[in-house]
């Protein structure tokens, strides 16, 4: 093929974007999952009917939509997207945006009291014993910075025990509230904050979950999540 688009329902589609489709199609057909290599290009060019340079400009499309992996002189690798890529995302967005620390509170707040309620409903007792192994790792932390990292880890259980999606986007969020979970802990502590008290937020809401009690695992995450909303007036905007 010489032109660089091609008519597809009446509109012209670029050779690139109809080649990254066509890969796309080819993983799923053969079965390719994370780890697994591609076709050599020169394969993919014969196979599509299109030059090595549009079959490269469509691995490397893939490639910065976390759906394939790529090394230098090696063939390319099928990849999964995770938290990083859409932490890119809400990082591009939000400073673009300005968003305010708030604003991402208001929205941790809604994803997270949800995940609490369907982490009641859908938890394994694997992930309810996860939850008291970090709870154990939380009471013995050696320094706040360390508790605070498994906090997140903490919060991060409960939304994969509901829902890979909540998994998913709270590792994109995650990174993005530590500079505010910092702020916060150390208001906390300077107004005399208990860290016995914040602990037994979390204990209630492990328990809560392990009770399949989905209004209680709810409000005891919104319990939790309101010290950190209270700890957002002592820091700056």
């Amino acid at each position: 093929m010489t032109d660089d688009k091609v008519v597809r329902s009446g509109s012209r589609v670029p050779l690139t974007d109809m080649v990254s489709r066509q890969l796309q199609d080819l993983l799923r057909e053969e079965g390719l999952t994370e780890g697994d290599s591609i076709p050599p290009t020169g394969e993919l060019a014969t196979r599509f009917n299109v030059s090595r340079t549009v079959v490269r400009e469509a691995l490397a499309e893939l490639t910065g939509r976390g759906l394939l992996r790529r090394q230098q002189g090696r063939e390319g690798t099928v990849a999964v997207p995770g938290g990083d890529h859409l932490h890119k995302v809400f990082q591009s967005r939000i400073a673009v945006e300005d968003v305010r620390f708030d604003q991402l509170q208001d929205f941790r707040e809604v994803l997270e009291v949800g995940a609490a309620r369907m982490a009641a409903r859908h938890a394994t007792l694997s992930d309810i014993a996860k939850l008291s192994d970090l709870l154990h790792a939380m009471r013995t932390a050696a320094d706040d910075e360390a508790m605070l990292a498994v906090d997140v880890e903490f919060h991060r259980a409960i939304a994969n025990a509901a829902n890979p999606l909540f998994g998913l986007v709270l590792d994109g969020l995650s990174p993005l509230l530590m500079e505010s979970r910092l702020a916060v802990w150390a208001a906390y502590v300077q107004h005399g904050g208990d860290v016995d008290v914040a602990i037994s937020h979390h204990a209630a809401l492990r328990d809560r979950i392990a009770e399949r009690d989905e209004d209680g695992a709810a409000a005891a995450m919104h319990r939790d999540l309101d010290d950190t909303r209270h700890g957002l007036t002592d820091i700056p905007a």
